[in-house]
């Protein structure tokens, strides 16, 4: 049983070395490289927004948007999933701020904003925040660590996306459980990711790395923040 598990994988990471093309298979560490750089470069990141959308048999879909500034310690993120198909459609939004280490603001269906009683540092700003620093993304950006320990990467063509140039790398992870594969464009000059496919049905987009971000948000539910400012 376990030759025949690796007999296959190796007849399947052998057809995606052909998909990709001979120059993946001459320039083996290539991806490596670029995906080494990217990591560092995301190190580098105190401030992006970003997106994501996912469609799934046509009738089910997923947007989510988020904006971070960890200078000031403050991540904002929507979400919009909605089902149109059958006889019960459905659509759930969601929009809320997560300020320094422990505040979750949420926005209610009146407009209003409401902080929440239960709070954690996991998945606050702060966390997010310190992840990005230390390369070890969640969720937000690409996992190049994961990228580079677990998947074969191919070199695809170079294109624009939100202006800048970026070259696309495809990539494929398998593991005994489940696979992935994708592309995920880097940009030529900062080697930050500037979009980023999975399995063909979603697509991630960046964009304002390192630039200030204008928060639409009420004052306070940023007063947290000021206050830590004005007290440093």
């Amino acid at each position: 049983m376990g030759n025949r598990h690796w007999a296959l994988l190796g007849i399947g990471l052998f057809g995606m070395a052909l998909y990709w093309g001979v120059g993946s298979l001459v320039q083996p560490n290539s991806g490596d490289e670029e995906f080494k750089k990217m990591l560092e470069a995301m190190k580098q990141v105190k401030s992006f927004r970003g997106s994501y959308v996912m469609s799934v048999s046509g009738d089910q879909r997923s947007e989510k948007l988020w904006e971070v500034d960890c200078n000031r310690g403050i991540v904002h993120k929507q979400s919009q999933d909605s089902q149109t198909g059958g006889n019960s459609p459905l659509e759930i939004r969601e929009d809320e701020y997560l300020v320094g280490s422990d505040q979750i603001y949420t926005r209610e269906s009146d407009g209003s904003w409401q902080k929440s009683k239960y709070t954690s540092k996991l998945f606050s700003a702060s966390w997010y925040c310190d992840n990005v620093a230390q390369g070890t993304v969640r969720d937000l950006l690409p996992d190049a660590l994961v990228m580079l320990r677990h998947a074969m990467i191919g070199k695809g063509d170079k294109k624009t996306v939100n202006g800048i140039r970026c070259q696309d790398w495809k990539y494929a992870m398998k593991s005994q459980f489940s696979g992935q594969q994708g592309s995920v464009c880097i940009g030529l000059e900062d080697h930050l990711p500037y979009e980023m496919t999975v399995d063909n049905n979603a697509r991630y987009s960046y964009t304002d790395y390192n630039r200030p971000i204008q928060f639409d948000a009420p004052e306070a539910v940023l007063l947290p923040v000021s206050s830590t400012e004005s007290s440093n």
